[in-house]
């Protein structure tokens, strides 16, 4: 059986789809929310950060990385999250993409402010994007 785009429905890559679904689905709402709430509030007032929170004095507030956050990770992961409802040819390697960018973030993230517990569930999120990505990739 085919789906869309003549891409081949394939039984056993269906757990690694449905991890990318929630994944993806989960990442972009978390992200959105986030990213929306720190540039309403660069203070980060909206969801009760500290100024303190961020040890770097790269950013005056959180605007910036709430736009961040709410474009590249949020945005990014609503059209991975797309792309694969629509099982397109580029799910995996937008999955691998976006699962390495996730890590990135979380990795400057820990370097630039306090530790909290998201930020692990984030980066494992992260790694299990990028094996469901290269395992789709490899089949």
């Amino acid at each position: 059986m085919t789906a869309r785009h003549g891409v081949r429905r394939n039984p056993h890559l269906r757990p690694m789809r449905t991890a990318l679904l929630v994944i993806q689905g989960f990442v972009a709402l978390n992200a959105m929310a986030g990213g929306l709430l720190l540039m309403l509030a660069p203070d980060g007032s909206l969801l009760q950060l500290p100024r303190d929170f961020m040890h770097s004095t790269l950013f005056a507030d959180f605007f910036w990385p709430g736009a961040v956050l709410f474009g590249v990770l949020g945005v990014g992961h609503l059209v991975g999250f797309v792309l694969t409802v629509r099982r397109s040819p580029i799910t995996a390697h937008a999955a691998l993409i976006l699962g390495a960018i996730t890590l990135i973030w979380i990795g400057v993230q820990v370097l630039m402010t306090e530790l909290f517990w998201l930020q692990g569930l984030i980066a494992a999120l992260g790694l299990v994007e990028v094996i469901a990505g290269r395992r789709v990739t490899a089949a």
